[in-house]
């Protein structure tokens, strides 16, 4: 018995090979990217590339999918590649820790067959979609999930028909700056954001600019990653 059995009453057999076959990136493994690896892993897709180059914190442990404490201050695409193949041991996961600082954005893009962009920072963002735009390359991009707690107003739509999210917001204003008018899909909340908090610590404070924490909740960033993962598995099946 395959672990796929109920996928393929949705899919079909056809749809679980195409998918066993299928190489989906996905940029950034914090609470929303993690979501949707894991799911791209439980939806039988077979090549999965990950990117990120952090460590697991306390501080993610109440949203990270795989966080738990024995993990912390482990690699987080260590972690997803043993979380990946306690699911599926046949999958391939093929792990990135670079650094995205935004100028190495297409040099960091892998070869696959779709992309979900869940890049925290916005100007590596902005350029990871400036170079995905560029290669002509499917994909889906995750905007702000931090400090909402309302799963139920997260919805998929075109980046230039998002409100609301203050991320989407700059993330537009960056890309016409740049002469950049095309269209890709974002997942995006209408839900207004907590505001964020001053933190005593963190880069910013030797420039005599305090840091700021934006809160976070289990509910938005990993319902957003899984979003983002099921419009991946639809692309690929050609389910509109």
């Amino acid at each position: 018995m395959s672990f796929t059995e109920r996928n393929e009453i949705i899919f079909g057999s056809e749809g679980v090979e195409r998918l066993k076959n299928s190489t989906v990136a996905v940029y950034g493994l914090g609470g929303v990217g993690a979501a949707a690896a894991v799911s791209l892993v439980r939806s039988g897709v077979g090549h999965i590339c990950v990117t990120d180059f952090d460590v697991v914190a306390e501080s993610n442990l109440n949203r990270l999918v795989f966080g738990f404490e024995s993990n912390v201050g482990m690699k987080k695409t260590d972690v997803f590649l043993a979380t990946a193949k306690a699911i599926n041991p046949d999958v391939e996961v093929i792990v990135s820790g670079d650094f995205m600082h935004g100028d190495n954005a297409s040099s960091l893009l892998h070869e696959a067959d779709f992309h979900i962009d869940a890049i925290d920072s916005l100007n590596p963002k902005v350029c990871m979609i400036e170079a995905l735009l560029a290669q002509h390359q499917d994909f889906i991009s995750s905007m702000g999930t931090g400090g909402k707690v309302r799963p139920e107003m997260l919805e998929i739509a075109d980046i230039w028909k998002t409100d609301v999210c203050q991320l989407a917001k700059f993330v537009r204003k960056r890309l016409r700056g740049r002469g950049v008018r095309a269209h890709f899909p974002v997942v995006f909340s209408r839900e207004t954001a907590v505001a964020p908090v001053e933190s005593d610590d963190g880069p910013g404070l030797e420039l005599g600019r305090p840091r700021k924490t934006q809160g976070s909740t289990v509910f938005v960033p990993q319902c957003a990653g899984i979003i983002a993962a099921g419009y991946a598995v639809r692309k690929l099946l050609g389910i509109e």
